[in-house]
């Protein structure tokens, strides 16, 4: 990654990285009902994910062809380390289905997303989404209604003191989204 800022003389500063984001497994499963070779027979699915997240496992590191001068290096070993100090794994669960009515198709689904936070100064973060739609579809035309609840949990720490209490602001989200799509085969 590469960021550009203005210095204080003017003179535009470079800054090489690189961000290794965290790692995920992720294992999925469905289920066909009435599962035929014509696909219009087909009266449905259920599908369910689940998914691992490391989010421990994030760290910042220089470029070989950047600064490497050890105030660097020490720098993002303070930060790899802050990281590793704040967050964990987390699982993420996901289940959604559609049952189909010749032209008209129902769906529902729900995914719960995990704390990434060790809680170490009662931070607690997860979302919870729940969605149901219609959809309408017949001779290469179709129009998809949906809405999406999430409620969501959070925290945000402007700054982080070693003397002295640490303060944050809890934050609770509750938002709602409709989504109307249309299209057309051709």
């Amino acid at each position: 990654m590469n960021q550009n800022s203005e210095s204080l003389t003017g003179n535009v500063s470079d800054f090489k990285y690189y961000l290794m984001t965290p790692y995920r497994v992720i294992g999925s499963a469905s289920y066909v009902l009435r599962e035929t070779q014509d696909v219009r027979q087909q009266k449905g699915f259920i599908t369910a994910d689940i998914e691992y997240i490391n989010y421990k496992a994030s760290s910042f590191s220089t470029d070989a062809e950047a600064d490497n001068s050890q105030a660097t290096k020490d720098y993002f070993t303070a930060l790899n380390d802050v990281i590793d100090d704040t967050y964990k794994a987390a699982f993420n669960f996901k289940l959604g289905g559609e049952l189909k009515f010749n032209t008209v198709m129902v769906r529902a689904g729900a995914a719960y997303y995990g704390n990434p936070y060790k809680n170490l100064i009662g931070e607690k973060g997860n979302r919870f989404l729940l969605s149901g739609g219609l959809g309408y579809r017949h001779k290469g035309m179709f129009i998809d209604l949906t809405y999406v609840h999430n409620m969501t949990k959070d925290v945000h720490v402007p700054y982080r003191l070693q003397s002295a209490p640490n303060v944050m602001a809890n934050i609770r989200n509750t938002t709602g989204n409709a989504v109307l799509t249309f299209g057309f085969k051709i």
